[in-house]
């Protein structure tokens, strides 16, 4: 078994076609073809099945297929890190942010990255939390920022707290609830709810519906791209859940408020996470180092979006 028939395989499998898995790895149909069938001969197993559309993975192909991206991505670190300990200053960093800790701590650590690796592409993926931990336990990502649920994260990973992601109600200065202070002031209201799953952080306004017993937020528009969620926002009649540190800036750039609700409001622990079985290539580490150094700094900042309080909704709309 070679490494290029696992990277044939792994080509076919996510584009979902001989054509399309040739074509990304710069080699004919019939020679993919003849990898990959070379690899279920010395398996024992089919890995794929073929259809009018194209192919679809067997039991055995679902089951290699993780196996083989993680392989793939050892291969790869480990090309990069002895590159990177010859000295040759290349490579790539994945890593996945969700939105407040993308546009709180990346813009600063990727300046001082850039000056220090000019050669080092960063992949940046701003997808949600269960998606950069499916990237993570296939190889593909090297690290996340991202808010944890309250019931922790599973043992393969290394989750280090980095600052509490504090939640405001956000909406429209124009809103007619902008000075609403108690949620259940807001029973009724239609909400932009940010994750793609029905719990964790992205949906903490429905914990905290239900922890006073109020009937729950009637969701109209799930998203979680920061720019969407500011767009869908000027319908005056939406609200939406947020992480405190985007407020003073971003959002209130966009004519956005934080309602002064004095009910409790969930707060998600901010975490690195990274495989506990795989080593980080050096120039992954050292921009997860410089991570941490910014949000250090950030801390001790007296006017630091990781300490400052959320201004009420009648003083942002001046």
């Amino acid at each position: 078994m070679r490494l290029s028939q696992l990277q044939d395989f792994i080509a076919v499998a996510e584009t979902g076609s001989i054509r399309a898995g040739a074509k990304a790895r710069d080699v004919s149909g019939p020679a993919i073809t003849k990898s990959i069938r070379l690899l279920e001969e010395e398996l024992h197993v089919p890995l794929l099945t073929r259809t009018t559309r194209g192919v679809v993975l067997s039991r055995y192909g679902e089951a290699f297929l993780r196996r083989a991206q993680l392989i793939a991505s050892e291969a790869r670190k480990a090309t990069d890190e002895m590159s990177q300990m010859l000295g040759t200053r290349n490579g790539v960093v994945r890593i996945g942010a969700t939105g407040g800790p993308a546009h709180l701590l990346l813009p600063a650590v990727l300046k001082r990255f850039r000056s220090q690796h000019p050669d080092v592409q960063v992949c940046i993926d701003s997808g949600v939390y269960p998606a950069h931990l499916s990237d993570l336990r296939a190889g593909v990502m090297d690290m996340a920022v991202s808010p944890i649920p309250d019931e922790g994260i599973e043992r393969e990973f290394v989750s280090e707290p980095l600052y509490d992601n504090d939640s405001v109600v956000v909406a429209h200065k124009d809103h007619p609830l902008r000075n609403a202070r108690r949620l259940r002031d807001l029973v009724g209201s239609e909400w932009v709810l940010t994750g793609q799953r029905m719990h964790g952080p992205g949906a903490a306004i429905l914990d905290a519906f239900r922890a006073l017993d109020l009937p729950l937020p009637r969701v109209a528009v799930r998203c979680d791209t920061i720019g969407m969620i500011q767009t869908l926002l000027e319908d005056r009649s939406l609200l939406c859940l947020l992480p405190r540190q985007l407020v003073p800036g971003q959002l209130a750039s966009a004519n956005l408020v934080a309602l002064p609700i004095e009910d409790p409001l969930p707060s998600h622990a901010v975490s690195l996470i990274y495989r506990a079985d795989s080593p980080m290539t050096p120039v992954a580490e050292q921009f997860a180092t410089l991570l941490r150094r910014e949000v250090h700094y950030l801390g001790k900042q007296p006017d630091s979006p990781l300490r400052r309080q959320v201004p009420r909704a009648t003083e942002m709309a001046g």
